[in-house]
C-alpha cells in the first residue's frame, strides 16, 4: 500500500466514516482547513495553494459532471495531505494532468481513488460480478464519482485483468491497462479500427453498446504478443463531454 493511500485510510479513520454515503468530502475540507471555491476558469479542472496548516482548492465551475468534479477536489486534496510538510506550494492541474505520469500528479490521483473508491467499499461492489460496462456505471453510481473513474480502479484492484482506452477523434488518447492483461502495448494516436464499434462514433454511426468480440489486433497489432487467432470482448460507452469513447477490453479465454 503507497503512503497515499495510507493518508487517505488514516482521513476515513480520523472522521468514523464507514460507508460511501457518509463521505462529505467539503466537511472534511473545513475540518482540515481548506477552503472550497469555484471559479469561472478554461485554465484548470482545479488548483491548489497551501502551506503546511491550511489551503485554498479552486475548481473549475464549468466542470459538468458531479463524479468529476468530485474527484477533483479530492484530488487537490491528495496535494495538501501528500505535500504539506513542504514549504508554500501550488499545483493547478487541467485533465491531463489529472491522468498523468507526474509523481505529485499520480500519488494526487492514488490519495482520491482510495478516499473516493475506499477499497473495501469497492470490492463489496464488484465482488462474484462478472466485468462490464454496466458495472463500471453502477459503481461510478454508488460511490459518487466519474464513470472514468471507477473504470480506472477497476484496472487497479478490479476481479478481472482489464484495458481501458479512451479515443477522441478517431484516435488513442491514453490507455490503461491492468498488469495481468495479456497484452501491453497500444501507442497514443493509434488509429481505431473499423472491427471496433468505437469506430462507427467517429464516422456518425450509433455505437453498439453491448459487448462484443473482436480480434486483439484491432486494438493491439503493435504488440509483439498479438495473435491474429486471439479474441477480446469489448464494450463502449461514449462520453459526450469530451466527445470520446471510452471502450474496455477483457479476455474472451
Amino acid at each position: 500500500m503507497t503512503e497515499p493511500e495510507k493518508k487517505a485510510i488514516e482521513l476515513i479513520k480520523k472522521y468514523c466514516i464507514d460507508s460511501p454515503a457518509q463521505l462529505n468530502l467539503e466537511e472534511i475540507a473545513n475540518a482540515e482547513y481548506l477552503i472550497i471555491e469555484e471559479r469561472n476558469t478554461n485554465s484548470y479542472q482545479g488548483r491548489i495553494n497551501f502551506n503546511d496548516e491550511y489551503g485554498l482548492i479552486s475548481i473549475n465551475k464549468n466542470i459538468q459532471e458531479h463524479g468529476a468534479k468530485r474527484f477533483t477536489i479530492a484530488h487537490e486534496m491528495g496535494h495538501f495531505f501528500n505535500e504539506k510538510e513542504k514549504r508554500f506550494n501550488k499545483h493547478s492541474c487541467n485533465i491531463i494532468d489529472i491522468y498523468g505520469k507526474k509523481i505529485h500528479e499520480s500519488n494526487a490521483n492514488k490519495f482520491a481513488a482510495e478516499l473516493l473508491m475506499h477499497r473495501p467499499w469497492f470490492n463489496d461492489l464488484i465482488r462474484n460480478r462478472p466485468v462490464s460496462m454496466e458495472l463500471m456505471k453502477e459503481i461510478a453510481e454508488a460511490l459518487g464519482v466519474s464513470l472514468t473513474a471507477a473504470a480506472f480502479r477497476y484496472v487497479e484492484i478490479g476481479q478481472y485483468p482489464v484495458a481501458l482506452i479512451m479515443c477522441r477523434d478517431g484516435k488513442v488518447q491514453w490507455s490503461y491497462i491492468n498488469e495481468y492483461f495479456p497484452l501491453k502495448w497500444i501507442p497514443n494516436g493509434y488509429q481505431v479500427r473499423e472491427e471496433s464499434s468505437a469506430y462507427d462514433y467517429f464516422h456518425s454511426k450509433e455505437v453498439q453498446t453491448c459487448d462484443d468480440l473482436v480480434p486483439v489486433h484491432t486494438w493491439f497489432s503493435d504488440d509483439k504478443n498479438c495473435n491474429s487467432s486471439d479474441y477480446l470482448y469489448e464494450q463502449n460507452v461514449v462520453i459526450q463531454n469530451y466527445q470520446s469513447v471510452l471502450t474496455l477490453l477483457w479476455s474472451a479465454k
